[in-house]
């Protein structure tokens, strides 16, 4: 199935919860621990022709190098990813379903310095698409080795559960690490 901007818009929108063992969640504790990689089925209520997957994922080789990844689950398209500390290239040519925001970055090379949000682009593989996080809504903008790295790693996760409009009430165990 090919999504549409407007459908993969659509679908980030769609309230959704988590489900474990067949049950929506209202609530879940996550146990944050190095490395951090977690997979969690969404479902959403208004919707259920669609089912979601949510990955969070630490890399084991760099413990700030962190992707958070949403996609529709049944055709495996990407609909929405942050990453922090990893590398990307955007492609060379946008075609008419290329949105205005990507126009600057086309071919574009985003240093592991360089934070980034994916998009889902009609036409185009699964989050080929990047844009700066630092031109971009999503409001944390940075994630260094600093002393209050646990801290902002939970705060990511409740920000992106919040972008892709899950209604679960997540805690962050941080204790842990």
């Amino acid at each position: 199935m090919k999504i549409t901007n407007e459908q993969a818009e659509y679908l980030l929108k769609l309230p959704k919860k988590i489900v474990q063992k067949d049950m929506l969640l209202d609530k879940l504790i996550i146990d944050q621990k190095f490395p951090f990689d977690a997979r969690f089925e969404l479902v959403s209520e208004k919707d259920d022709e669609f089912t979601f997957l949510w990955e969070i994922h630490q890399s084991k080789k760099n413990c700030i190098r962190v992707s958070f990844h949403h996609q529709e689950n049944d055709s495996k398209t990407g609909l929405l990813r942050v990453d922090y500390n990893s590398g990307h290239k955007n492609p060379e040519v946008a075609t008419e379903h290329v949105p205005e925001k990507f126009h600057p970055f086309v071919g574009k090379c985003f240093s592991i310095k360089e934070h980034h949000i994916h998009y889902h682009v009609q036409g185009y593989k699964s989050l080929v698409w990047a844009v700066p996080l630092s031109i971009d809504e999503f409001e944390i903008k940075e994630l260094n080795d600093s002393t209050d790295f646990n801290v902002t790693f939970a705060n990511i996760i409740k920000l992106f559960a919040k972008t892709v409009n899950i209604e679960t009430d997540i805690k962050i165990n941080t204790l842990l690490l």
